[in-house]
């Protein structure tokens, strides 16, 4: 998505990607990993190898101060200018969204422009624990730095229900609460949870 956000040039000048994760990798083993998705249509391939030239990656922790003020120090290298902003992009684990967003908030706020967070997962496992991370970040953050999205919200299927519903006469009247008990959307994909079965155990789509 950033790929294509880029190639159609969506995005500001001299803008810097820094991946930052627990896995000790290089930004080569991340071109080889994302290698089976990339699209690169005929007479890109120029704008391709320079869209991996702006990528960077830092591995650390996600708890230890230390790995963020190095993050710090590895993102302010590309900060070349008077203005200069700041967007986390947390696709992280709901279990340590707190020890994250502490460490950003106390090693990687910029200090000549503005700082975001965007957080891309299921914003709690139930209504208690949601209220507790909205809590946690409201004591960090002002609430116009935050973006909460679930990728799933967005699925054109579900779209398309709303669609369906407003757009013909003949769903509009009875597609309602009086006359539908419950809705059930079937989500296939053509892998399996590869690793990720632990997360969700407590949290997403499964539980």
């Amino acid at each position: 998505t950033i790929w294509y956000l880029y190639r159609d040039d969506l995005l500001p000048k001299n803008t810097t990607f820094v991946g930052y994760a627990r896995t000790k990798m290089t930004v080569a083993d991340v071109r080889e990993k994302c290698k089976k998705y990339m699209k690169v249509k005929p007479g890109d391939e120029e704008k391709f190898e320079e869209f991996w030239k702006m990528n960077n990656y830092v591995p650390g922790s996600y708890d230890k101060r230390i790995d963020f003020e190095l993050l710090n120090q590895q993102v302010t290298k590309y900060e070349k200018g008077p203005i200069a902003n700041r967007i986390f992009y947390l696709a992280l684990p709901p279990s340590v969204f707190e020890q994250a967003t502490v460490n950003i908030r106390n090693a990687c706020v910029s200090i000549k422009g503005y700082t975001r967070i965007i957080i891309e997962k299921p914003f709690g496992r139930d209504d208690e624990s949601s209220e507790k991370l909205s809590t946690h970040l409201a004591g960090l953050f002002k609430e116009d730095q935050i973006y909460r999205i679930d990728h799933y919200l967005g699925k054109e299927m579900v779209q398309n229900l709303m669609t369906i519903r407003f757009a013909n006469q003949i769903f509009s009247p009875s597609w309602n609460r009086e006359n539908i008990a419950s809705v059930l959307i079937s989500f296939k994909e053509p892998f399996g949870t590869e690793g990720r079965g632990g997360y969700f155990d407590d949290f997403g789509i499964i539980r």
